[in-house]
């Protein structure tokens, strides 16, 4: 039998680079919200790619890959942004390697922001140049240029998270670098943490993606009721918002609005459970929940996040 490789693999960035797509790809399950707004991701979110046969990837190992997709790197403005901050730290400090996400161009001032703490870590790093579908072969080599003048990578893998373009690649030479073991998880697990934290994930994505530029990042969702019967699951959640004024933006006219996302959600949500699902949505404002750390600690205690 092949030798084993497991280990956990931390994905990091600035924000909106495609590190919930890339996770998403590689899994080949919907766990991480995507969204056109930076900042989609707020806690780190856990995804397993298990690899039985290594010949698939054309790699001599079979292996189990526990991926840790982390919040944006940003300046934290309160208490939510400084979360968001210590749980890329941890994730570094949990790590066996490292993906450094960027687009093909030069380095900028995010990314010299990110590149002190990649300076830190003693593990592997790989340099992934995202969108190589989108941009000319030109940019690329630009890219390259620039940051392996600024850092001795590992690897340097271009890839498109969106079609998989050389993600089977960047698999083959995770193996590689990562240390023996035998699994951990079972082999159709994708993810180690529970339902309800992906399903409040898929909640806040068609929060953002069906209201857009209407409601800025003053959004947040919270499971209030999550139960599971024998043909249907019910799910009872609350949309938390800042101010009044956000709170007919979310229900929209004559409650319009907030029944579209609650349907966009609720397929998502049938799709990702394998049976039907009951979900009542409801709007509430709580002002400066984002500096609310009681707010924040009992959602994330509600939705299994830590």
């Amino acid at each position: 039998m092949p030798e084993t490789k497991v280990g956990h693999v931390a994905i990091i960035g600035r924000p909106n680079v495609g590190k919930s797509t890339l996770l998403n790809y590689l899994v080949g399950e919907k766990l991480a919200g995507t969204s056109a707004k930076p900042q989609t991701t707020r806690d780190v979110v856990r995804g397993i790619l298990t690899v039985p046969d290594g010949s698939v990837v054309q790699s001599p190992y079979r292996g189990q890959i526990v991926f840790l997709d982390t919040p944006g790197v940003h300046q934290p403005k309160d208490a939510l942004g400084e979360g968001m901050v210590r749980d890329v730290h941890q994730s570094l400090s949990d790590a066996d390697l490292l993906f450094w996400m960027v687009y093909p161009k030069s380095m900028g001032d995010a990314e010299r922001a990110i590149l002190k703490w990649v300076q830190d870590v003693s593990i592997p790093v790989f340099l992934l140049v995202n969108q190589i579908d989108r941009f000319p072969k030109d940019d690329l080599l630009v890219a390259l240029d620039s940051y392996q003048k600024a850092f001795a990578f590992k690897e340097f893998i271009p890839i498109s998270a969106k079609t998989g373009e050389n993600v089977k690649t960047l698999i083959k030479q995770a193996l590689e670098y990562l240390p023996k073991g035998e699994f951990i998880y079972p082999e159709d697990q994708l993810s180690d943490q529970n339902v309800r934290f992906h399903v409040q994930e898929m909640i806040r994505e068609k929060l953002y993606h069906f209201l857009g530029e209407e409601l800025p990042y003053d959004g947040a969702v919270r499971i209030d009721e999550f139960n599971e019967e024998e043909k249907i699951t019910r799910i009872h959640a609350t949309i938390v918002i800042e101010r009044d004024s956000q709170k007919a933006i979310v229900i929209g006219k004559g409650g319009e609005k907030i029944k579209q996302i609650g349907t966009a959600a609720r397929l998502d949500i049938e799709r990702f459970l394998g049976k039907k699902v009951f979900l009542e949505l409801w709007c509430k404002v709580i002002p400066d929940w984002k500096s609310n750390t009681q707010f924040l600690r009992e959602s994330r205690q509600a939705s299994g996040a830590s």
